[in-house]
């Protein structure tokens, strides 16, 4: 990670605000999603959001650099374009509370974003999908705190009542 890149400062001061006055435990967990982030642009497919041809393009910087090609070749614009692919199973984590932990900072980031300059005749319509992607992933983690748990005991396991004296 270059610090001179300008999306790394950009991303830092959001997170040094967002945990600004909060517990400990609060912190520590935008602290992983943090990472999680970092992870995700230096190690994501990012064809969704940017097209085969600037994902080709990022994934032959990612040759030279470990981490930071997304912000050596990209900027805030490109991130709103690339934020939904963030909320997609393979990144969301498995626990429900590390999973609305995502989802709530993502949302505050696009806010967050949408306060820095944007080309908003590029980016209008990727932000309004990006703040889709949100409400839909706060949908689907509900549904999945709802779903029985794939866990539970088999009903032929489970004792039978006996016969009624």
């Amino acid at each position: 990670m270059d610090i001179d890149e300008p999306g790394w400062p950009l991303i830092d001061d959001f997170f040094a605000a967002l945990a600004e006055g909060r517990t400990a435990e609060t912190t520590r967990r935008y602290e992983r999603v943090r990472h999680r982030l970092y992870d995700f642009l230096d190690t994501g497919d990012m064809t969704l959001g940017l097209g085969t041809e600037q994902a080709s393009l990022l994934e032959a910087e990612r040759q030279f650099h470990d981490s930071g090609a997304f912000w050596s070749l990209l900027g805030a614009d490109e991130l709103v374009y690339c934020l939904p692919s963030f909320l997609h199973a393979t990144w969301l984590p498995e626990g429900d509370g590390e999973a609305r932990a995502q989802i709530t900072v993502l949302a505050r980031l696009l806010k967050s974003l949408a306060r820095h300059d944007l080309d908003w005749q590029v980016t209008k319509c990727a932000y309004w999908e990006a703040e889709a992607a949100v409400t839909q992933a706060r949908r689907d983690l509900k549904r999945r705190a709802t779903e029985p748990d794939e866990a539970r005991m088999p009903d032929r396991f489970l004792q039978q009542p006996g016969p009624e004296w």
